[in-house]
């Protein structure tokens, strides 16, 4: 989908998936969260994670990140946003617009405040 949206050059080598980490577990296992904080030198607790996915949103919180929920997505739904809310995710998003507004407050606001 990055290649037809002609998207993957602002993501080269920084696509992670399930069958790159050493265990091999899809999310909800926190696995593929933690390799990829791992290989781009990131602090899971000071990483955020957009997903549209419940499993996804599940590995994330596992993995001690941060989520927004993105309902932008063609297989979203009325109600999808209150999913990925109820699976962890501190709010939800369905334009992309909306991500930097969103990011910056998030990033002002911590549950530990």
């Amino acid at each position: 989908m990055l290649t037809r949206t002609h998207l993957l050059p602002f993501f080269d080598g920084v696509v992670f998936s399930s069958l790159d980490t050493p265990s091999g577990k899809p999310k909800p296992a926190p696995d593929v969260f933690l390799y990829g904080a791992e290989k781009m030198g990131a602090d899971p607790a000071r990483t955020f994670v957009v997903e549209d996915s419940v499993h996804g949103v599940a590995g994330a919180k596992a993995a001690g990140m941060r989520v927004i929920g993105f309902t932008g997505a063609s297989h979203s739904h009325p109600g999808h946003a209150d999913l990925l809310m109820e699976a962890g995710a501190e709010t939800a998003i369905r334009r992309w617009a909306d991500f930097a507004p969103m990011l910056a407050a998030l990033s002002e606001w911590s549950e530990d405040a």
